[in-house]
């Protein structure tokens, strides 16, 4: 005896509504909604519910992950770099806790020693100060920008996230802080521009990112990635450089401060010199921005060799 045709199709879309329902092979678990992150140190990844089970892996404090299931005290997440396993439940956390929680404040937002207030010098526009606020971040601090008037009304404020895609959003990094150094008029053109290192690891030529402002208060990126390099070497002109900067017989701006009264910053500046081209030596000096860059306007300390 056979069975209709339509049996058989009958059967199969049955067998997938089962698959789909049970999860087949490939199926990915629904994920938890919401951020979370891991709350402590010391901890594995485990490929079951047990934390006798074999271990896929150190997880660290601050860590983001995706909760795929609960189970027994046990959460079943995914990290960010594509790994599944099992850790206990009271290490997930709600991402907004762990930002809020006093506990994580050093963490999570920048050290108390970057400055969070910038005068600008000189001012425009009645424009008389930079503030940065604190945005907590597990990536280690983010801060929204705000210029404001001499009273502390705030005439232009920035976004609170974006980092690494908004120039105005500054951030602190495991690898380098992204942070102003300077703000005001500072290259004469009569409007403000915020200058900010970017962020750098080692000793090598810095780069800054220069934005500027219209009269409206409307801020655009100027540039990115630029050095204060002094060309030709021994002229006194630092110059705006592109990347791709010399690593021996170069010269440049480690880093820029606020202007003084008279227009000046006192900052360090380095070289590789000598026979090979790669001796160190450091000074200080006075200098003025310009358009282009930065002219020399007196040595404070001369160039040396740093003390070991």
């Amino acid at each position: 005896m056979s069975l209709p045709r339509n049996v058989f199709r009958m059967i199969a879309v049955a067998a997938l509504a089962l698959t789909a329902l049970l999860g087949g092979p490939g199926a990915c678990p629904a994920a938890e909604p919401g951020r979370f992150v891991i709350d402590d140190d010391g901890y594995d990844l485990r490929a079951a519910a047990s934390a006798t089970a074999a271990s896929l892996g150190s997880l660290s404090r601050g860590q983001a992950v995706t909760v795929l299931a609960r189970q027994g005290g046990f959460a079943h997440v995914r990290t960010e770099d594509g790994r599944t396993g099992w850790t206990p439940d009271k290490l997930v956390r709600a991402e907004a806790a762990y930002l809020a929680d006093p506990r994580n404040r050093a963490e999570v937002t920048c050290p108390p020693d970057v400055p969070r207030a910038i005068p600008l010098t000189p001012g425009k526009n009645g424009v008389a100060k930079l503030i940065l606020r604190d945005v907590p971040s597990v990536m280690g601090g983010d801060a929204q920008a705000a210029l404001t008037d001499a009273s502390g009304k705030v005439v232009w404020q920035g976004a609170n996230q974006g980092a690494g895609g908004d120039p105005t959003v500054f951030f602190c990094r495991a690898f380098g802080f992204y942070w102003p150094q300077a703000a005001g008029d500072l290259d004469g053109d009569g409007l403000i521009e915020i200058l900010a290192q970017d962020p750098q690891s080692d000793v090598s030529v810095s780069s800054f990112t220069l934005i500027r402002f219209s009269r409206d208060l409307t801020p655009s990126l100027a540039f990115s990635g630029r050095g204060l390099v002094e060309t030709p070497m021994g002229s006194g002109r630092f110059l705006w450089t592109d990347a791709d900067f010399p690593t021996t017989n170069v010269r440049w701006i480690m880093n820029v401060v606020p202007a003084a009264a008279d227009g000046t910053m006192t900052v360090p500046v380095y070289e590789y010199a000598g026979l090979a081209g790669s001796e160190l030596r450091t000074g200080t000096a006075r200098v003025r921005l310009e358009a282009d860059g930065a002219v020399l306007v007196s040595w404070v300390k001369p160039l040396a060799k740093p003390a070991d």
